[in-house]
């Protein structure tokens, strides 16, 4: 996290390379979009696992970031 002092405002950095887009349906908290950590499991030849929810997004949010490239997930709780 970067903090400009200039103008009080908080700067998160998401990329796509570190980050999953997940779409969750749980059943007590509705649906949601979220940024969620990538798992590397390139040593066991596997692909990335699903991490946990590090920041929750609205629908607009989320559609431009699917637009710029994030890979996206959907999963039922």
């Amino acid at each position: 996290m970067k903090i400009d002092k200039s103008q009080v405002k908080a700067i998160f950095e998401f990329t796509p390379d570190k980050y999953f887009l997940v779409y969750s349906d749980d059943r007590k908290l509705g649906k949601e979009w979220s940024l969620n950590y990538r798992i590397d499991r390139s040593e066991k030849g596997k692909d990335d696992d699903i991490g946990e929810a590090v920041i929750y997004l609205s629908e607009e949010e989320a559609e431009i970031l699917k637009k710029e490239g994030f890979s996206w997930v959907e999963i039922q709780l």
